[in-house]
């Protein structure tokens, strides 16, 4: 074996123990594939359907998931064009660590994993930290972002008096933790921020539940930089 085989696969066997628990031991999905494919065309009234009494089922209705996958799309392809979209939407406390590269590509996988959970109609079923700061984010935004920039998709979808129920969302979908940075009710640890990533639930089911393909996880993960630019 040469050399440069030998060190590869060392570094690839430090970064699978370095990573483990985390999604970067995770391949990363074909999001611009995903987005070619526009997700596999949810059919939004199956995955989150009503019930006879014409009530949500979960926590989404058809026309509100319809809508707040659109503006998480909306949301990360804005944020990849300009970071600063997404910066001013963070808790204060979290702006320095947005600044560092590598923090800031693991939001955003956060946050394309929430929108593919969405496109699979699993709701908001968050794993990390990330993830529900993103969930959050986006809970905030959806009266800001309006309803008519999807309205070609969710209108012909069945209608529920909870469609525009944000703060019922908000209330049972959001998280305590997230919110109270937003009110400065919480100490910016660092440490805490730099454990974000790390999964609630590491078994396997639980850390490719977003996938909307099949994915090889014997596939090596993916090598990190060490040093995080700033933005």
């Amino acid at each position: 074996m040469s050399t440069v085989t030998d060190r590869r696969l060392r570094r690839q066997a430090h970064n699978a123990k370095r990573y483990a628990g985390t999604y970067r031991a995770i391949p990363k999905m074909d999001w611009e594939r995903l987005v070619e494919e526009d997700f596999g065309h949810p059919q939004w009234a199956t995955l989150y359907p009503l019930n006879s009494k014409g009530a949500p089922v979960g926590l989404l209705p058809p026309r509100l998931a319809c809508k707040l996958f659109r503006d998480a799309v909306f949301m990360i392809e804005s944020s990849e064009a300009n970071p600063k979209y997404l910066q001013d939407k963070l808790p204060e406390s979290a702006h320095k660590f947005y600044k560092k590269k590598q923090w800031r590509k693991q939001l955003f996988e956060a946050a394309r994993r929430v929108t593919c959970r969405l496109a699979k109609g699993k709701g908001f079923a968050n794993n990390c930290t990330g993830e529900e700061l993103f969930v959050h984010i986006l809970l905030s935004s959806a009266f800001e972002l309006g309803w008519n920039r999807s309205r070609a998709e969710w209108e012909q979808l069945p209608e529920c008096d909870k469609d525009r129920d944000f703060n019922r969302v908000a209330r049972l979908g959001a998280n305590e933790e997230i919110a109270s940075l937003y009110r400065g009710e919480s100490a910016a640890d660092s440490s805490r921020f730099k454990e974000w990533f790390k999964a609630h639930k590491k078994d396997e089911t639980s850390m490719t539940d977003h996938f909307l393909h099949e994915v090889d996880l014997s596939a090596a993960p993916e090598e990190h930089e060490e040093e995080e630019e700033e933005a």
